[in-house]
């Protein structure tokens, strides 16, 4: 974690310099795009919502499962406070201690498959967003070189460091929209993982 805490801190200083040459050179402009909005249902990049819904729809099965799991855990934990919420009836030992080991032998399960679920997920994302996120990376190269940007910066990035890196931002610098509206209307240019 230091070490990626020591990169960001880099690049931020990278960014700074560069921001700062640019500005005694005037030999360029500065844009930034937030990423997170590509996955705006309305304003978002029409072929990366495409694969996140593909990949919901295929890990759905898996996600309800842990929610029943959750749902049953907080079940039985209800049904123990009960039991014991009321001191003019006594408990039942064995019940309670039946209770128990369920809820812990599900907790156990579900930490299991909530492990396998994030593994799967992170293998999926790879495989159906990754050529997508490579696609869109490469037409950000290209819109900042047609459109004469000499650095683009991703300030979802950034905010998500929580580096306090945005100290201000000109709104007229955000090209998001733009980029976003260009991608849409240029076209397929990659193929896009096919879920499983």
């Amino acid at each position: 974690m230091k070490k990626f805490n020591l990169l960001a801190v880099s690049f931020i200083f990278a960014t700074v310099f560069a921001m700062s040459t640019f500005a005694q050179t005037g030999t360029g402009k500065i844009g930034w795009i937030d990423t997170g909005m590509f996955a705006d249902e309305k304003e978002g990049v029409t072929k990366y919502l495409t694969a996140l819904k593909a990949l919901q729809t295929e890990l759905k099965p898996r996600l309800t499962e842990l929610q029943t799991l959750d749902t049953r855990i907080k079940t039985i934990a209800d049904d123990l406070q009960k039991m014991q919420a009321n001191p003019a009836v006594p408990v039942d030992q064995k019940a309670a201690q039946a209770k128990q080991d369920e809820g812990l032998r599900l907790q156990r399960e579900l930490e299991f498959k909530k492990k396998e679920y994030d593994a799967a997920l992170s293998k999926r994302g790879g495989e159906v967003l990754g050529p997508i996120q490579a696609d869109i990376f490469k037409a950000i190269q290209a819109y900042a070189k047609k459109n004469g940007y000499t650095a683009i910066l991703d300030i979802s990035a950034l905010a998500n460091e929580n580096l306090n890196a945005i100290l201000a931002l000109d709104e007229t610098a955000n090209i998001t929209k733009a980029f976003i509206t260009s991608y849409n209307t240029a076209g397929p240019t990659a193929s896009t993982g096919t879920p499983k």
